[in-house]
């Protein structure tokens, strides 16, 4: 996690498809921990960020999980419905699970690991900032769960059941304020809210027009080229 270049990221695809060879429900979990928690570290933050979580990560000395989808919402992130605000009193952030669509669902390693990155729709002074990511202590160092968190096992599976698939509650949980992961945004102590993104979405649809440019997907008849998104009257709408 704290080294650089392509031999370093290459070792840690090698280790995880040997893995993967022996125990899915092991790459699994390795995938959580290193490519999902760790990969959001190191992408949605900043050296504040990496300085404190990323030595610890690669050490296993903190164990993470991943805490995006729903029970309402899986791949529609922009519609989540977990809730964090600001208290400038105490500097610190307050996530809750509104209601029970809210929860986070299905999320590996929940029933065991320590920390989570919890996305949630982030409100400053009223004014919803949309979505954002935060680190959050579910555990204690004794393996207890934190006060005002609540978990609970996704039970038997059909398979990959050597991974802990849980579901998350969060009622009033306080958090640090540079526990929130600030490479686009960030919140003054005094609660401002900070971006260095004026127009939102100018840049989504911008990034989302050069992806859709790149990006291909099924072909009109076999053997021919897969068809570009852009060309899809649909996505054009």
């Amino acid at each position: 996690m704290v080294e650089e270049g392509s031999g370093v990221e290459m070792r840690k695809f090698a280790v995880f498809e040997s893995a993967a060879m022996f125990d899915h429900s092991l790459a699994t979990k390795l995938g959580v921990h290193f490519f999902l928690w760790g990969g959001a570290i190191k992408f949605l933050g900043t050296k504040r960020g990496h300085d404190r979580w990323l030595q610890p990560t690669e050490d296993f000395t903190i164990k993470g999980c991943f805490a995006m989808t729903e029970l309402g919402h899986g791949s529609n992130v922009k519609g989540i419905e977990t809730v964090t605000m600001y208290d400038s009193s105490t500097e610190e952030f307050i996530i809750n699970t509104p209601c029970e669509s809210a929860q986070k669902y299905w999320i590996g390693g929940a029933t065991i690991h320590a920390h989570a990155i919890v996305f949630s729709q982030l409100y400053i002074k009223g004014e919803n900032q949309g979505v954002h990511a935060f680190i959050v202590e579910i555990r204690d160092d004794a393996g207890n769960i934190c006060p005002n968190i609540r978990v609970a096992d996704c039970g038997h599976k059909i398979g990959l059941n050597g991974v802990d698939n849980g579901r998350i509650w969060f009622d009033n949980v306080r958090i640090p304020r540079e526990n929130l992961l600030n490479s686009v945004a960030d919140v003054s102590p005094d609660g401002q809210y900070i971006s260095a993104i004026k127009d939102s979405d100018q840049v989504g649809l911008a990034t989302a027009i050069r992806y859709a440019l790149s990006r291909r997907a099924f072909s009109i008849a076999p053997n021919e080229p897969e068809v570009l998104l852009l060309d899809y009257p649909s996505h054009q709408r």
